[in-house]
């Protein structure tokens, strides 16, 4: 508790700094009596994690109201949104693809440069219209009182003789694809071009032991109630179930997918300025650190690195603890997903 509370109170200095460093000046475009927010993300304890990093914090030091809601990462609901006249949703935390395909479908207003100013992002967080805030992985997950010996990679994922249970996978094909390859043999510096085909036979022989889940949450669940025996995971989620929940949880990091998170503002966003103002305070090198030490994602801001407690950095993928990662090809799936989910639906639908 003791830890929490100077955490907060970090937060709260860092805020008071982050309103008065470069966006403050856009704050002349913010209407006083429009100070809200609803911002848009992926629930459970990685919306609790930007609740306390961010939110809470970025709310109390500037009179915002910020009103939360979930979503699963459906590309087709959040193209519907970002077009809605209404301009609902302020800002929404969108995965690599999404935001490539969202900013060449003109989803999203362009990022000012002032957001980016004197940060320490790498040129794939600054983005034209979105905001990279995490980075993470999907990975291999499993309960550590299953007999041994214990999986290790996806090629044992498939193994339901020797890894006896059911097993989890994200219902979508982003990353699920990747993991049926990877299980097959293919290479990881051979992934892509996806191959269709050869993936899709693979998961037709892992069919009948599949359990889909379909938020970031679900994979915990099924591992914490044995629905599954082993499952694909987000490494934050597994960690936090295991350190925060006392789970009996595992996980292996060899063959992980490592890819980017952005913040995106809707083009019809009804207080923009606000919006790449609340963008900026969670780039921040403290509040990049404390998300980080909440839930073991990867900060986008290099300065928040060395603030990780060593703890955290055995469930952060690109570390010199971490490893085996693979990065997810963007750029593939935002000129390929909607090939690739039009195929998925027809599979799951059989």
């Amino acid at each position: 508790m003791q830890q929490r509370n100077f955490m907060r109170r970090s937060f709260l200095a860092i805020a008071a700094m982050a309103v008065a460093g470069p966006l403050a000046g856009c704050e002349r475009g913010v209407d006083a009596g429009k100070r809200e927010l609803t911002v848009i993300s992926f629930g459970g304890a990685y919306q609790e994690a930007q609740r306390s990093a961010y939110m809470t914090p970025f709310a109390q030091n500037t009179g915002t109201k910020i009103v939360e809601g979930t979503y699963n990462g459906d590309y087709g609901v959040l193209s519907e949104r970002a077009r809605a006249p209404s301009g609902t949703w302020s800002v929404v935390s969108v995965e690599s693809a999404p935001a490539l395909r969202g900013e060449r479908d003109g989803l999203f207003l362009s990022v000012p440069t002032t957001v980016y100013e004197g940060l320490n992002l790498p040129a794939s967080a600054r983005r034209p219209a979105a905001a990279g805030h995490l980075r993470f992985s999907t990975i291999l997950g499993y309960r550590t009182d299953a007999p041994e010996p214990h999986p290790k990679t996806w090629t044992d994922f498939w193994d339901v003789e020797r890894f006896p249970g059911e097993r989890g996978l994200r219902n979508n094909p982003r990353g699920t694809l990747e993991i049926a390859l990877l299980a097959d043999g293919v290479p990881s510096d051979q992934l892509y071009p996806l191959d269709l085909d050869r993936a899709f036979r693979k998961l037709d022989t892992l069919r009948p032991h599949i359990v889909f889940w379909e938020s970031g949450a679900q994979p915990v669940q099924l591992l914490a109630n044995k629905t599954v025996s082993m499952t694909s995971v987000y490494n934050g989620r597994i960690w936090h179930g295991q350190v925060n929940d006392k789970l009996p949880l595992r996980w292996s990091m060899n063959q992980g997918l490592l890819e980017t998170e952005y913040w995106a503002v809707p083009k019809n966003v009804v207080n923009p300025e606000l919006a790449f103002q609340f963008i900026r305070f969670s780039l921040e090198v403290k509040q990049q650190a404390a998300f980080a030490n909440t839930i073991a994602y990867i900060p986008t801001n290099r300065d928040a690195e060395p603030l990780i407690a060593r703890a955290v950095k055995a469930a952060v993928p690109d570390t010199e603890l971490g490893g085996g990662q693979i990065d997810v090809n963007a750029e593939w799936w935002a000129q390929h997903e909607a090939e690739a989910a039009a195929r998925w639906q027809q599979w799951t639908a059989r």
